[in-house]
């Protein structure tokens, strides 16, 4: 059970009632004001703006959620064994490295960066994950229970463009 419970979707503004019934928003809707700009910034990594592929950026996501603990966010997806696309791989493997000790990234860590990523897209993707590390030590310092099938699938069509649905 997490460690604090969801905000009644009743007792919330009309713009964010309907993000309560995700289990990690629903407790940020405790803050609405807090709840409103972090599902706008999650918006804006999958948006039309965005520099990199959803794709790259969910499976980063999946390999930094195995080892920090959230139990809700590891459970919306596991990382695949294999990354053939090496922009892929290098998002993973940085994942990786920020999950495991980001004090072992340096400079040479950002050169091998940019022979796949631009400036801009790194930015991006070391930004997408530090948000994703801060959202699972949220997750798991709450206590957050594994997603739900119905919550998995909400959270891949979010990620596959359908914004509307998270």
């Amino acid at each position: 059970m997490a460690r604090i419970p969801s905000a009644s979707p009743a007792e919330l503004p009309a713009d964010v009632a309907p993000l309560a019934g995700d289990p990690f928003y629903g407790i940020l809707a405790r803050r609405p004001e807090i709840l409103r700009e972090w599902s706008k910034l999650d918006t804006a990594f999958f948006g039309a703006s965005s520099t990199v592929d959803n794709r790259i950026k969910e499976e980063a996501r999946r390999t930094l959620a195995q080892g920090v603990g959230c139990r809700f966010c590891a459970s919306l997806g596991t990382p695949r064994d294999e990354h053939p696309d090496a922009r892929e791989a290098l998002a993973v493997a940085f994942a990786e490295l920020v999950a495991t000790d980001h004090h072992q990234i340096d400079d040479s860590t950002f050169a091998v960066l940019r022979e796949e990523f631009s400036d801009e897209e790194i930015v991006e993707l070391v930004s997408w994950i530090c948000f994703k590390l801060g959202s699972n030590i949220f997750g798991a310092l709450m206590k957050l229970a594994p997603a739900t099938p119905a919550e998995v699938d909400g959270y891949a069509a979010f990620v596959a463009g359908d914004l509307a649905t998270h």
